[in-house]
């Protein structure tokens, strides 16, 4: 809905005292008319696409008492600012997750004595509030209290001196902003009727809650801060606590008995401390009914009881532990849950088939244990899981069924048979990762009909045969493609540039179901392995939407590399080494100006290297080695500098750095010497060759003549004898003389 200012002009005329037109997805600017309704004591504008600037002639409202202008991320207000100044009347004021920017000091909000409602959170990091010099001593007793995200007193770690005169508080919230000192228990003691307290991500220390019962407080979140001890009596001192958040401390030792104890408690997030104990200490007592359990990341050890019982539990997250043996039966009674995270443990033994009875489970992560057998077919009763990740196991044989996924990973156990997922079940998933299995067969020729929504599609290191399918062109949101290393022939689509044409985000942090707003469940990040760079690299959550890459490496392809592969601009890998490409290398690939990586080694690929490649200026890792390449290379202009000999190697014909054959090198004269007598040595023995045929061959000739000529024969004995005779009396008479002479 776009918001016309002719809406607000026909509002104003009839004088409303109160306008709510929150969560209704409205776009636009807010309209200067709206200044004219002076009549107005509440205006909710929340949850709406509102952008620009708030109109300065909102000042002129000055019957305000409600003003709520949250979640609306592009609407900016710049501080100081005079609009509140004049709105003296104002009971709440709510701008969370706005455009906040400038300094705010609160002294400004001196004058509005009935102020029990401030709410400020910035959506970026440009906002500050000031407390303290000058100080803050506001007259009205707030209620609820937001200053999350606001660079609170310039980060200096200084708690706001006027809390300690407030007595009237029932929610506060001071997230993120570098608070440090002991955790302020004070605020606690302070205000009876406290319920929700967050001041998570700060630097806080020291003991925790107060020793005083407090029987009001029921949301308590301190995660990321350095806290260290837990009060043995929590559960005495704090009863009512329904939902506590102490992740990302430096709490250690065993799991606290006293949660066990407390009647109230629905969630409990301890994840990523230092926790060390049998993770059957953790489902003792009132634990058995927990809705929601955290315990990421610590180092609980041992095995499930065989006789666990969960009714309650709805989210079960205990991935990043130490915790073995097998997944019991008895887990299946928990009949509601929706989450079931125990990745990255030493988990063993096959699926349980009674895995069907979690009708509601949407998320199953069993990801980089040592699970064993195959995938039960019960998996595909559950109609409402949409997250499943079983990488990284033991798991073998076919996959005969699968529910209607959005994420599904079964990379790196021993799966085989065909292409396991139904076409009829694909038209939403959207992230399919089936790396390093041992699947066969051909891929689906209708994939991109059948999997129209997917944007990741990982099936390296498997036995795929055939041609790579034309269909796969339509699917227009896949922009991260890994079918290396596998068996596949033939020339590439044509059309493989109008994949990926949509770039649209996608949520690569699934959450479902209803969870509290702080329980964060949704912190399971979709995470993917990629190559690029030559290194294997993870990507976890929405960096996802900028990861973008080809791997076609590894496989028996052929043909050319079509120019139309520099259509796909957003791409920031390509691998196309260790086929059999020929042709030349596309100039057009100089258009892919985010791409980072480029490997086209170990092909047939021939001609000269595209000089307009020198263009891509976010390349870092270049190969062409290995092929059939003449001319010059880059040399060492732009990213090209960068790289060494082994980009080039396996190429005789190229020239230029950083190889040391020059393009333009001319023969010195000490080269035309050794070539000269180079030339001598292989004439003489040319010439010598020659000759013994020659003589070898009149040799042989003389005496097969005289065998077979009698005549002949007797006729050369005749000469021979005449000539030895004459020789013979010459060497007698001069002997003869030379005795006489003496």
């Amino acid at each position: 809905m776009v918001w016309h200012a002719v809406y607000c002009t026909e509002l104003s005329i009839m004088k409303l005292d109160t306008l709510d037109i929150g969560n209704n997805d409205i776009k636009g600017t807010i309209p200067t008319d709206i200044c004219n309704m002076r009549d107005l004591q509440v205006l909710y504008l929340s949850d709406n696409l509102l952008f620009g600037e708030i109109p300065s002639c909102m000042q002129n409202l000055t019957s305000l008492r409600i003003l709520g202008l949250s979640e609306n991320s592009r609407l900016i207000l710049k501080f100081p600012s005079l609009i509140f100044a004049k709105l003296t009347l104002l009971e709440k004021l709510s701008l969370v997750n706005n455009s906040l920017e400038g300094v705010l000091s609160l002294s400004s909000l001196q004058n509005h004595r009935q102020l029990t409602k401030l709410e400020l959170a910035s959506s970026g990091n440009d906002f500050h509030v000031q407390t303290e010099n000058p100080a803050t001593n506001l007259p009205a007793q707030i209620q609820v209290l937001v200053l999350r995200n606001c660079n609170l007193n310039g980060n200096s770690g200084i708690i706001p001196s006027f809390l300690l005169h407030q007595h009237k508080l029932e929610s506060v919230d001071m997230s993120n902003n570098n608070l440090s000192g002991n955790f302020p228990s004070w605020l606690i003691e302070n205000n009876v009727n406290l319920s929700h307290l967050v001041l998570g991500s700060n630097s806080f220390e020291g003991p925790l809650p107060p020793s005083k019962v407090h029987t009001s407080l029921q949301w308590w979140v301190a995660s990321s801060n350095r806290l260290s001890i837990l009060p043995v009596d929590i559960n005495t001192t704090l009863p009512n606590l329904s939902y506590i958040s102490l992740s990302g401390n430096s709490y250690m030792g065993n799991f606290p008995s006293s949660f066990s104890y407390m009647n109230s408690l629905q969630y409990l997030d301890l994840s990523y401390n230092n926790f060390l104990d049998d993770i059957a200490a953790a489902f003792v007592g009132n634990m058995s009914n927990i809705i929601g359990l955290k315990l990421s990341g610590n180092h609980f050890y041992g095995s499930f009881s065989p006789n666990i019982l969960l009714p309650a539990v709805k989210h079960l997250l205990l991935s990043d532990n130490e915790i073995a043996g097998k997944i019991p039966e008895k887990l299946c009674g928990s009949l509601i849950l929706m989450t079931f995270d125990a990745s990255n443990n030493k988990l063993t033994g096959p699926l349980p088939t009674c895995i069907s009875a979690l009708s509601e489970l949407a998320i199953l992560n069993l990801r980089g244990n040592s699970l064993a057998g195959s995938i039960p077919s019960e998996v595909c009763d559950l109609q409402k899981l949409v997250f499943l990740d079983v990488s990284k196991n033991n798991l073998s044989g076919p996959v005969h069924c699968l529910p209607d996924l959005r994420y599904l990973h079964m990379s790196r156990n021993r799966l085989n048979g065909t292409f396991p997922i139904p076409l009829y079940l694909g038209n939403n998933i959207y992230i399919m990762d089936l790396q390093e299995n041992q699947f066969s067969g051909v891929l689906p020729k209708l994939i991109g009909k059948s999997f129209p929504k997917l944007k990741v599609l990982l099936l390296k290191g498997n036995m795929f045969e055939g041609t790579v399918p034309n269909d796969i062109c339509s699917l227009k949101y896949l922009r991260l493609l890994d079918l290396s290393h596998n068996r596949l022939s033939g020339q590439l689509p044509l059309c493989l540039n109008i994949m990926g044409s949509d770039d649209s985000l996608f949520d690569f942090q699934p959450g479902f179901g209803t969870f509290p707003v702080l329980f964060n469940v949704i912190g399971l990040p979709d995470q993917e392995e990629f190559m690029t760079k030559g290194r294997q690299d993870k990507y976890r959550g929405n960096i996802l939407n900028y990861m973008t890459g080809l791997d076609f490496s590894s496989n028996q392809l052929k043909g050319s590399i079509h120019e139309s592969i520099g259509g796909m601009k957003w791409l920031r890998a390509l691998n196309f080494s260790e086929n059999k490409f020929d042709g030349s290398i596309p100039q057009s690939l100089s258009n892919l100006s985010d791409l980072e990586s480029l490997d086209l080694s170990h092909n047939n690929l021939a001609g000269q290297i595209p000089s307009e490649l020198v263009a891509l200026q976010s390349l870092a890792v270049f190969s062409v080695a290995c092929n059939n390449l003449s001319g010059p290379t880059p040399g060492t202009k732009g990213q090209f500098i960068t790289f060494d000999l082994s980009s080039y190697e396996g190429n005789p014909y190229l020239c230029g750095p950083p190889l040391k054959k020059s393009c333009f090198a001319t023969p010195s004269i000490p080269e035309l010497e050794e070539n000269g007598e180079q030339d001598d040595k292989v004439g003489h023995i040319i010439l010598f060759g020659c000759s013994a045929m020659f003589y070898m061959v009149g040799f042989w000739t003389s005496l097969g003549v005289l065998y077979f000529k009698t005549s002949w024969r007797r006729s050369w004995f005749s000469v021979v004898d005449r000539f030895g005779d004459c020789v013979l009396v010459k060497f007698f008479v001069f002997t003869k003389n030379i005795r006489s002479t003496n």
